[in-house]
């Protein structure tokens, strides 16, 4: 069975959906970039006891697919997540004690799940997996074999969007819509149809600005045509914030008017609403998969801070006031605002008391000045 007929078995109800259909419509495929590398730049941070060892795959589950690190797999298991409703991570390698230490994410789309004796099974182009090695991680864990694809709810959405992208170019390859058109009284051939439709061409290259002379059995029409409801506009735009209601990305992120405007909510607050609604439990869902290929006591757990971080202002006007109360340090406030190294009292002093440049620059040190001799040079 092939890929399209595949999933053409899944979705057999309503409009058919296909997981390619999503890279072919622009809102589609920006939705899914916006949340999988969003996803991707979260830090994935190793919780444990301090003896404890960090895993190899933590910071690279496999060098040879996604030489970049981490981020490249948890891009692809969202990409998978999304587009298809599973990621399917596969155990490459395992330590001593049986954990894993390397594996990398399987193509969802030629992956094969089955029960036998209450036990998933799954296979890809003949070849059956250790179930032991599989980590199937579903988008909706309901129960089923497979998850469902975020956008398989949207499927007509989806459709009306490609079909409307694809009637405007239709337009504008064809030359644009027609604004007139000349309307004979009698019957005309085709061949007779082509030469008056010639003749009009050629008078108005030679007219240029005067009025056009029409014969008595001939009427010209124009047309009136509303540019906004002919490309419909309107429709593309309601089947573009559905898209990416799909996603649970504001509106304002695809170059959308967002809904009631910015009065009461501004994109710092409409970001923070899609990392709790969307993103976060989505990430919550892949570490804690991800947790249950190390020993119990450890986990894994995607690092949001910097995402949410809030700006310079705010965030130097609340730790001033907990280094008022005694609550912090200078050094915790130089790290978490600043993101400075800690600094020794003395050596603050110190500088304040000389004027700038004092230190001078490593030209100025008797070492990096004078050379030694080459014969000194082992």
């Amino acid at each position: 069975m092939g890929r399209l007929s595949q999933w053409a078995a899944l979705w057999t109800s309503g409009p058919l959906f296909s997981p390619w259909l999503v890279e072919r419509v622009g809102t589609a495929s920006r939705c899914l970039q916006l949340v999988c590398q969003q996803l991707a730049t979260q830090p994935l941070r190793y919780r444990g006891a301090p003896t404890s060892t960090e895993p190899l795959w933590v910071a690279n589950p496999d060098p040879a697919w996604f030489p970049n690190g981490i981020g490249e797999a948890v891009f692809a298991i969202a990409w998978s997540l999304y587009s298809y409703g599973d990621a399917f991570l596969w155990v490459t390698s395992r330590y001593a004690d049986g954990y894993p230490r390397t594996w990398t994410v399987l193509d969802p789309a030629a992956i094969q799940v089955s029960t036998s004796g209450g036990i998933r099974e799954y296979q890809s182009g003949g070849v059956w997996f250790d179930p032991v090695d599989i980590l199937q991680i579903p988008r909706t864990p309901n129960g089923q074999l497979r998850g469902t694809s975020a956008l398989a709810a949207y499927a007509s959405n989806l459709t009306a969007a490609s079909a409307a992208e694809e009637f405007a170019a239709d337009i504008y390859k064809s030359g644009g819509v027609p604004w007139g058109a000349l309307k004979p009284t009698r019957r005309l051939t085709a061949v007779q149809a082509a030469e008056l439709q010639g003749q009009w061409m050629d008078r108005v290259a030679a007219r240029v600005a005067a009025p056009a002379v029409l014969p008595p059995d001939v009427v010209f029409e124009q047309f009136q045509f509303n540019p906004r409801d002919l490309a419909l506009l309107e429709t593309r735009e309601w089947d573009a914030k559905q898209i990416a209601a799909a996603f649970g990305v504001p509106a304002f992120m695809i170059n959308m008017e967002q809904a009631g405007g910015l009065n009461y909510s501004n994109p710092e607050m409409l970001f923070t609403t899609w990392w709790r609604t969307e993103l976060y439990p989505v990430a919550h869902r892949i570490d804690s998969a991800l947790s249950t290929w190390i020993p119990r006591g450890q986990w894994v757990e995607f690092d949001p801070s910097a995402t949410l971080r809030p700006d310079l202002s705010t965030m130097a006007t609340t730790w001033l006031n907990l280094l008022d109360k005694g609550a912090v340090t200078v050094d915790e406030l130089r790290a978490a605002v600043l993101d400075l190294p800690p600094i020794e009292a003395g050596e603050a002093l110190e500088l304040l008391d000389q004027p700038p440049g004092a230190k001078g620059t490593p030209l100025d040190s008797t070492v990096a000045a004078v050379p030694r001799p080459l014969e000194a040079v082992q």
